[in-house]
């Protein structure tokens, strides 16, 4: 008799992603707002045998080698599934850019020598590139202002990469109402 274990459980899986930007046409291309995406290549389950997972980790770089493209890596990702390896690869790369873009928005306002305050989109990190004079005229502003997070900007406050992927994670969790006791309760 065969059993299947049918609970999910937390593991290491191996993806092979793509990170060039992949463009449909050069409307696409040129326009402002668009997100570039990661396209997920490959995932499988690391084995759990150390030898093996030796093994599996060296095909795989090799495999990543050969085709010869700067823009594929192979990544470890803590997941409960293949798809969730997957969605998790994707989630930390539009993460990493939007922090990247909130970053850039910042230090083009501070490089202006601006002050005041900036209303920056939670999905991508980018901005309508104003500085408003108070939180109530930024929040006004927005075409849609549940979807942006909103403060004020000096040269007296700076803002590191890490600080804006953790601002924008937290501002996705509190819009998404998943924040208990502040921490989020989703994953």
């Amino acid at each position: 008799m065969i059993t299947v274990d049918l609970v999910k459980r937390r593991a290491q899986y191996l993806v092979i992603a793509d990170d060039r930007d992949a463009f449909t046409n050069w409307a696409e291309h040129r326009r402002a707002d668009r997100l570039p995406e990661r396209r997920v290549v490959h995932v499988e389950r690391q084995a759990d045998h150390p030898v093996e997972r030796q093994a599996q980790w060296d095909e795989l770089e090799g495999s990543v080698l050969d085709a010869g493209s700067e823009s594929l890596s192979l990544l470890t990702v803590s997941a409960v599934s293949h798809a969730h390896a997957a969605a998790v690869a994707r989630h930390e790369y539009a993460v990493a850019n939007a922090a990247v873009r909130m970053g850039e928005v910042i230090d083009t306002h501070l490089e202006r020598g601006g002050r005041g305050w900036v209303a920056i989109r939670i999905a991508d990190g980018g901005s309508d590139g104003e500085l408003y004079g108070d939180y109530a005229e930024a929040f006004a502003a927005q075409e849609r202002p549940e979807a942006c997070t909103y403060f004020p900007i000096s040269p007296l406050t700076p803002w590191t990469p890490r600080m804006c992927e953790e601002h924008l994670e937290a501002m996705t969790h509190l819009r998404h109402g998943c924040m208990v006791y502040g921490r989020p309760t989703c994953r």
